[in-house]
């Protein structure tokens, strides 16, 4: 049994994971602005909760596995840098909390990463040794494995930054501070702005809406909302050639798509597909384009799997 915590923007997930199977889950929100210290000691009193329903204790898992925003060094285990996430993380002791707190062995990871290792040892990535995995939602996670090895590079930030490849010249700011990023097109964050500033939008039928995400966003679009399916087309194309982009570098088998535009897979992988066949330099079918098969869990599972 391995202890597992996915340090997540608005949600953290945390659990216990056997043989690749989740035996018990549950999530909190998260403290990303706040003491990522104080955040970890509130999971860990959580996860001892779990492991009493389950007449286990957090001494007798064999390991606790974390994934973290940010660029990670995964064999120094620590945090080499965030972007407005748990910036405290960078000088935190990972390994001697998880010591000092529950005398375990820690693994510590890139979220995306540890999300694409999850679905390559036990879901929609199993038998293929090359992968490509985003993941959208508030923001876009990426993560690699070439020749059946964890892309990192020496700055550990090789396969993890494709949510700012650049999609648009002189296009929005990001807030990585580049300008054009494919987070600053298309992501769960930039979402309210897109909208708002189409010419549109007074006219949308999304105006004034109290949430405003890739969910309402679809919606409304099938609805036949104009400023909605004009956005959402926007973000669909921002997305397919960031694909076409990845299978240029990359050279995968398979692509795996996360995330919450997964709640509605069928049209958001035919447009993909569409994209893909229209522009990258590849044979017809030389590329699947898959659904995460845990889209909730592959986190946990990926945290788990570092100790396998």
């Amino acid at each position: 049994m391995i202890a597992a915590i996915d340090l997540g923007g608005t949600r953290t997930k945390f659990g216990l994971v056997q043989a690749g199977r989740v035996v018990s889950s549950s999530n909190c929100p998260a403290d990303a602005q706040g003491s990522l210290a104080t955040h970890l000691n509130e999971v860990l009193t959580r996860l001892r909760a779990l492991c009493d329903e389950q007449h286990t204790s957090i001494a007798a898992c064999e390991g606790l596995g974390v994934l973290s925003t940010g660029l990670v060094n995964s064999q120094a285990m620590r945090v080499m840098g965030t972007n407005g996430k748990y910036d405290d993380a960078v000088d935190f002791d990972f390994v001697g909390w998880a010591q000092q707190q529950a005398s375990l062995e820690l693994r510590l990871e890139n979220d995306a990463r540890g999300a694409l290792i999850g679905e390559w040892r036990y879901g929609a990535g199993r038998g293929a040794d090359n992968l490509v995995m985003m993941t959208i939602g508030t923001g876009i996670g990426t993560a690699v494995i070439s020749e059946a090895r964890v892309l990192t590079g020496p700055h550990f930030t090789a396969g993890n930054l494709g949510g700012h490849i650049l999609v648009r010249s002189g296009g929005r700011a990001c807030t990585c501070g580049g300008v054009g990023c494919l987070e600053a097109e298309a992501s769960g964050w930039a979402l309210p702005e897109l909208v708002q500033g189409h010419v549109q939008y007074r006219a949308s039928s999304l105006r004034g809406s109290d949430t405003l995400g890739f969910h309402e966003l679809m919606d409304h679009a099938t609805r036949g909302d104009s400023c909605a399916a004009d956005v959402l087309a926007h973000c669909l194309r921002c997305w397919g050639e960031a694909l076409v982009t990845f299978i240029h570098c990359f050279d995968p088998e398979r692509i795996i798509i996360g995330g919450g535009v997964m709640n509605s897979p069928e049209p958001v992988l035919a447009s993909f597909r569409k994209t893909v066949r229209e522009l990258a330099w590849a044979e017809e079918g030389q590329v699947d384009i898959l659904k995460a098969e845990h889209p909730d869990d592959a986190g946990l599972i990926g945290a788990a799997a570092l100790f396998y």
